[in-house]
């Protein structure tokens, strides 16, 4: 459903934004709202802003970022549930060391990862460490891209302003434009359209720094939020449950104490499916 959201909002935004562009007595579109300067003002000053913050390396985050918000849906805390149970019953009946066949047929790499430091790691305390090491890094790691979008988001309203000031300026320097006390044919025409081209930028810079901050990189950090949140949950659950094979728990015990991870109506639907 996240996917699906994602998708009408979009729709949604850009419908918005169109027939608000929309002279509708003309029956046309504004073409007011179309500047290739100002757009170059704010879009190519924040990702050069952007360029200079972060490493190279770290602006895969946009790309991979963007992708993920059309592409991906929130992690399931029952699903993992539904595997850690699984997973408990084959230690119950033919050992924990049985769980070693199951690996690789995991889909979840940090099922997979936690599984195998259960293999390597005797200790529970030493095996917990290496898992909230590897968590905590997953965490860091989403915050960093979610730090790009922000970041974007707050460039380019100043870009926007900047454009807003190169528009002045062009505004005032057209005024004392040629010769003073002389007038020459179509100077005024001239006047007034040097005016009108620096008024259009100085404010389809704005509207494009606000546009882009508020309805691009804002809610693209917001959901890749929602969606490490998600997967940090899930992989929490993972990583309890693994401790709890490495303790031996019993499969309903183990369930029992897997299940305070989610809300009641999942509760719910997690009871039905283990039936």
């Amino acid at each position: 459903m996240s996917k699906l959201a994602t998708f009408i909002g979009v729709f949604f935004g850009s419908l918005i934004v169109l027939l608000s562009m929309v002279d509708f007595e003309k029956g046309q579109l504004l073409s007011a709202f179309f500047n290739f300067q100002g757009l170059l003002v704010v879009l190519g000053g924040t990702f050069a802003a952007t360029l200079i913050n972060y490493p190279l390396s770290q602006m895969g985050c946009f790309f991979r970022g963007i992708g993920k918000v059309f592409a991906s849906e929130p992690e399931s805390e029952n699903e993992a549930i539904e595997q850690i149970v699984y997973l408990s019953h084959i230690a119950q009946s033919k050992g924990v060391l049985a769980l070693e066949k199951e690996i690789e047929l995991i889909s979840d790499s940090f099922l997979r990862f936690a599984l195998s430091e259960m293999m390597v790691y005797r200790d529970k305390e030493h095996l917990a460490t290496s898992l909230e090491n590897h968590l905590n890094a997953m965490r860091l790691r989403h915050l960093n891209c979610q730090d790009v979008f922000n970041n974007m988001a707050s460039y380019a309203p100043a870009f926007g302003m900047m454009g807003t000031v190169m528009g002045l300026i062009m505004m005032m320097t057209s005024q004392v434009g040629g010769d003073a006390g002389t007038y020459t044919p179509g100077q005024s025409d001239d006047m007034l359209n040097n005016l009108l081209q620096g008024m259009g930028l100085a404010l389809v810079t704005t509207f494009y720094g606000v546009l882009f901050a508020n309805f691009v990189f804002i809610p693209i950090a917001g959901k890749l939020k929602v969606l490490s949140d998600a997967e940090a949950l899930k992989n929490e659950i993972l990583m309890y449950g693994v401790l709890g094979l490495k303790n031996e728990q019993p499969p309903l015990l183990l369930r029992e104490s897997l299940t305070a991870f989610v809300n009641e109506k999942n509760k719910e639907r997690l009871e039905l499916t283990l039936r």
